[in-house]
């Protein structure tokens, strides 16, 4: 076998395993300092709630207080989904959650709808301090409460179940989820005090 055949091959078992290796640490698992691998499973503790019931998971106590609809933003008529939330933190340590990795919406057929970073956008431009950004920060023995999002769902969904990782400080540590179901009676159109004047 040419060298250049030998190096090929090497390179294609390095590019195989890597990315085996690779895979499987983004998806399942994480090191801690003594290299063991740690498994995590995702929404093993599902903890029911309804529309602003607070729900204590993981040392931390969550309220979905409502879901706000921006109205059609695009020309397929998609909206623009926020939440309105409180988060308790009743340990010393504060951290940080961000809309991409905490939550997400599932609709009726179970398909997924994370944050898009379009949704953003427009309520930075257009929503006042009461909206936050992603990342935002939960602060220690203290209380987080505002807007927060956004999804983008198409026009007709009306219907689907906002779900709540409490992750705290490990972000990877997705065991515990609040689940609250949403329909169309419990969406509210952004209030007076959100919008920019």
């Amino acid at each position: 076998m040419s060298i250049f055949k030998k190096s090929i091959a090497v390179l294609s078992a390095a590019v195989l395993v890597f990315g085996a290796v690779g895979c499987k640490h983004k998806i399942k698992s994480s090191e801690t300092s003594n290299n063991t691998v740690t498994e995590y499973k995702i929404g093993v503790n599902k903890h029911e709630a309804e529309m602003s019931q607070e729900v204590n998971a993981n040392e931390t106590i969550f309220a979905l207080n409502s879901v706000i609809d921006a109205g059609a933003q695009t020309e397929n008529g998609e909206h623009y989904i926020y939440l309105d939330i409180t988060i308790k933190n009743n340990t010393d340590s504060a951290y940080t959650l961000s809309t991409l990795n905490n939550f997400r919406l599932i609709m009726p057929d179970e398909s997924e709808v994370y944050g898009h970073v379009r949704t953003q956008l427009y309520a930075t431009n257009n929503f006042t301090d009461k909206y936050f950004g992603s990342p935002f920060d939960i602060p220690a023995n203290g209380e987080f409460r505002g807007i927060v999002g956004g999804f983008v769902v198409k026009a007709d969904q009306k219907d689907f179940t906002v779900d709540f990782f409490p992750t705290k400080e490990n972000e990877l540590d997705k065991e515990d989820v609040v689940r609250v179901k949403v329909d169309a009676s419990k969406i509210v159109s952004p209030p007076a005090d959100l919008i920019k004047n």
